[in-house]
């Protein structure tokens, strides 16, 4: 399955944290000149598709033409992806 640099930020950030809300994803682009409006809708469309891929699960208000989405945790499955990104982040030293 592949996954974009932002979801895999989202899945690690998950999995440190019980549950986290869309706010505290906006860090991945730091400073930099993109718009806030902008921002949201990236992560907003990163966490839909994390939704469809049953790999998070989101609590929110669905009105008749857009979800917005308060907090989102981590499934089983997404845990197991999450365990195995980050060891693959993690360097082995050589040892001789």
């Amino acid at each position: 399955m592949r996954l974009s640099r932002l979801q895999k930020h989202i899945l690690e950030k998950c999995y440190n944290y019980k549950s986290s809300w869309p706010t505290d994803f906006y860090d991945f682009y730091g400073e930099k000149t993109k718009s806030r409006k902008l921002v949201q809708d990236i992560i907003h469309k990163s966490l839909d598709s994390l939704v469809d891929k049953d790999l998070l699960s989101a609590s929110g208000k669905k009105t008749a033409r857009k979800w917005f989405i308060h907090k989102v945790k981590l499934t089983n499955l997404g845990r197991k992806l999450a365990i195995r990104i980050i060891k693959n982040k993690q360097c082995r030293l050589p040892i001789k």
